[in-house]
């Protein structure tokens, strides 16, 4: 059997195909897209990110079963039905082989067995989830950066964004951050800073954390100190959900917010309580989402 395996955000998408042995058919990048088809325009992205999709995969081969993680929705839902019929309709496939979760059941699967530890995944945004061993998810944050997403690359991104137009505001130097901020965006003038924002979004605004660790490792306070309370941010999350658990868990930090800059990580480590076990993940959740769809497993 031969199986696809999504793992989709709101900033950027990958897929693999394997087959049953695991041989890996081919892999690559899409165009993202989320669960939030709130209005007609997100459909349309997402439609036309699924045909893009197909044509970069089928390339490789077709699937005969899909598991794809996708962001910004809830496992069983009517969206995730109506996301799972487009995937089947584009590939040709009965939509009973084609299961649509929520991406962090498959970042989850990367690091633990159901009932076996907390994983905070910082992308763009972030959340800590738990999965019991009878499939009941459990979650703390994940609100969307409306609302919090404290630590995650959009919240890194605007923190230093606000600290940079506050010093430009009262005319003062804003450092190693400005220049690394500067430096990825073209310009700290107002049009510059404006058209990067407001023209590319929140993904423009999470892609910003690398210039804000560079700002860091050049011992820019503000910028260290932003990174330190991300991961203190991402801790708490963590122990939220330890506290609702009642019992201790093995902890796992996931997403490229947490490998960004051994501020955060140290950060977080520290933050956690004292006994918590601190796993490593050393599985992408594309890898996950194509062995389960290789072995027509349930996500």
């Amino acid at each position: 059997m031969i199986g696809l395996g999504f793992d989709g955000g709101g900033t950027g998408a990958r897929w693999r195909l394997v087959d049953g042995a695991g041989q890996v058919l081919g892999q690559g990048d899409c165009p993202p897209f989320t669960g939030h088809l709130f209005d007609d325009a997100a459909r349309s992205a997402s439609q036309q990110a699924i045909v893009a999709l197909s044509a970069a995969v089928q390339a490789s081969g077709k699937p005969d079963q899909i598991v794809a993680g996708i962001t910004g929705l809830s496992t069983g839902s009517e969206t995730a039905a109506l996301l799972a019929s487009w995937l089947a309709a584009a590939f040709g496939l009965s939509s009973k082989t084609v299961q649509v979760v929520d991406d962090m059941r498959i970042a989850y699967r990367a690091a633990f067995t159901p009932g076996e530890g907390v994983l905070v995944y910082a992308g763009t945004g972030s959340v800590a989830i738990h999965i019991a061993e009878d499939g009941i998810t459990l979650r703390a944050g994940g609100h969307g950066h409306l609302i919090d997403d404290a630590g995650g690359g959009y919240w890194i991104g605007r923190k230093a964004l606000g600290a940079i137009m506050r010093a430009q505001d009262e005319g003062r130097d804003a450092g190693a951050l400005g220049q690394e901020i500067g430096a990825r965006i073209g310009s700290l003038d107002w049009e510059s800073v404006r058209r990067h924002v407001y023209g590319g979004g929140r993904a423009a605004v999470a892609g910003l954390v690398p210039a804000v660790a560079k700002a860091a490792q050049r011992d820019d306070s503000v910028a260290n100190a932003i990174l330190s309370s991300a991961g203190e941010e991402l801790a708490r999350l963590a122990r939220v959900l330890i506290a609702r658990l009642g019992r201790q868990q093995p902890v796992a930090l996931a997403g490229g917010v947490g490998r960004a800059s051994p501020l955060i990580f140290s950060h977080f480590r520290t933050a956690l309580p004292r006994d918590a076990l601190l796993k490593e993940v050393t599985q992408a959740p594309v890898e996950i989402a194509a062995r389960l769809a290789a072995e027509g497993a349930r996500a």
